[in-house]
C-alpha cells in the first residue's frame, strides 16, 4: 500500500491559525460528505464558523446567480453548480455572508473568525478519504493562493471571481493539485463604507464538487477542470465590491 502525503503549503501565520481552527472545531466540522442541494449550507457552517441557520437559493440560471446577493434577510445566500457535458456536478460556487456581518446583526460570537475557502474543499477530502478510498495520487496539495483581488479597481472584485480559474492540475511531479477561488468583503471594511448594504458582509467562494473529487481521487475523472464563467461589466453603473 502506497503512504498517502498530504501536502499543504502555508503562506502566513494567519493561515495556518485559520486551518488549525477549523480542524478543531467539532461544531462546525462536516458530520458528513454535504449532499448538493446542501452543500452551501454546510459551507456556511464551516467557513464562517457558525451554527445560526440560513437560507438557500439555488440557481439553476448563471446570470440570475451573477445577480444575486448573500443578504442578511434569513440570511439568505446563494449556489450556482458547474456540470459537465454529461450533467455531472465538478464545481459548486456559493455567496455566503461574513461572519462580521452575522455577528453585527444577530450578536457577538454568532460566527467567526472567518476562515478560509480551502478549508471546506479539505475538509470533504478527509470526509472521503476518511473511509476506504485510497486516492491515485501520492502527493496532495491545497493551493493556499485563493483570494482574488483587483489592484486597479478593487470595487470590482466580483466579475474577477467569476471569471473562469483551473480549479484541478497535476504538475510535472505527478501531484494533485486543488484550488479553491473566494474573496471576501467585511461589512466593517472602512473600504467600502459607502457602497450600499447589499454589496458588504460577504464572503464569496469556488469549490471543487464533492462527487467530481471522489471521482477524481480514485483515478476515473481527470484533472483540469476550469470553474467560472466570464461576465459583461460594460454595462454596469460604476464598481461595486461585490457582483
Amino acid at each position: 500500500m502506497r503512504r498517502i502525503e498530504l501536502v499543504t503549503i502555508l503562506l502566513t501565520v494567519a493561515l495556518t491559525t485559520a486551518l488549525t481552527a477549523c480542524s478543531g472545531g467539532d461544531e462546525f466540522a462536516l458530520r458528513e460528505t454535504p449532499a448538493e442541494a446542501d452543500y452551501c449550507r454546510a459551507a456556511q457552517r464551516l467557513v464562517t464558523r457558525t451554527t445560526y441557520p440560513v437560507r438557500v437559493k439555488i440557481h439553476d440560471d448563471f446570470e440570475a446567480f451573477v445577480k444575486s446577493k448573500a443578504v442578511i434577510d434569513g440570511p439568505t445566500i446563494q449556489q450556482y453548480v458547474w456540470r459537465n457535458a454529461d450533467g455531472a456536478a465538478v464545481g459548486i460556487s456559493c455567496k455566503l455572508k461574513s461572519a462580521d456581518h452575522l455577528n453585527l446583526t444577530f450578536g457577538e460570537g454568532t460566527a467567526g473568525p472567518d476562515g478560509a475557502c480551502q478549508d471546506m474543499n479539505r475538509a470533504v477530502f478527509e470526509k472521503l478519504t476518511r473511509g476506504n478510498l485510497r486516492p491515485a495520487y501520492t502527493t496532495i496539495i491545497f493551493d493556499p493562493v485563493e483570494t482574488v483581488s483587483n489592484d486597479e479597481e478593487p470595487g470590482m472584485t466580483g466579475p474577477d471571481w467569476l471569471a473562469p480559474y483551473r480549479a484541478t492540475w497535476t504538475d510535472a511531479d505527478g501531484a494533485l493539485h486543488i484550488k479553491a477561488k473566494g474573496f471576501r468583503v467585511d461589512f466593517t471594511d472602512p473600504r467600502f463604507a459607502q457602497a450600499p448594504p447589499r454589496f458588504r458582509g460577504i464572503h464569496y467562494c469556488h469549490f471543487v464538487a464533492p462527487g467530481y473529487l471522489q471521482e477524481l481521487l480514485a483515478g476515473r475523472a481527470q484533472p483540469g477542470i476550469s470553474i467560472g464563467r466570464a461576465v459583461d461589466t460594460s454595462q454596469r453603473p460604476g464598481p461595486e465590491p461585490g457582483t
